[in-house]
């Protein structure tokens, strides 16, 4: 259930005009992840579905270069989602780190291995691997080890 602006179709049904009231947009989902004018959701059976402002591939290659308006199927498999302003992420089995969107194009390729959880800001990634070691880089760049604060 959604509410609040619509207008790069950030809702998945077609819709352009802002509502006040909630309104379901999808069902059997079991993450979702938002940023400037665009929504990826993950399904129970991890499904990668994007939707919205779609300027640089954050959502895919549906609606690229100006916006999706309809829920579009990305990837499958993935455990886990993400998304920046203009990048998004998916961790599927075995900690495969996949991206899309700026820097990367709009078709998903691995970038890490052994990754077990991934935050996206604006312009930066945030990777925890299974080994407990923290990576960041800022999109297009190379991931970097980064060191844990023992605080």
């Amino acid at each position: 259930f959604v509410k609040g602006l619509a207008h790069r179709g950030q809702y998945g049904d077609g819709r352009l005009t802002t509502t006040d009231r909630f309104v379901q947009t999808a069902a059997d989902v079991a993450a979702i992840t938002a940023h400037t004018g665009h929504a990826i959701l993950m399904t129970k059976s991890g499904d990668v579905l994007g939707t919205g402002g779609n300027i640089y591939g954050p959502v895919g290659r549906h609606g690229l270069g100006d916006k999706a308006v309809r829920w579009s199927r990305i990837l499958s498999g993935a455990a886990a989602i993400a998304t920046g302003s203009s990048h998004s992420l998916a961790i599927l089995p075995g900690g495969i780190l996949m991206a899309w969107g700026a820097d990367y194009g709009p078709d998903p390729v691995a970038i890490m291995k052994g990754v077990a959880a991934v935050a996206a800001g604006s312009s930066s990634t945030i990777a925890l691997k299974t080994d407990g070691s923290l990576w960041q880089w800022d999109r297009g760049e190379d991931p970097k080890r980064r060191p844990l604060d023992p605080r």
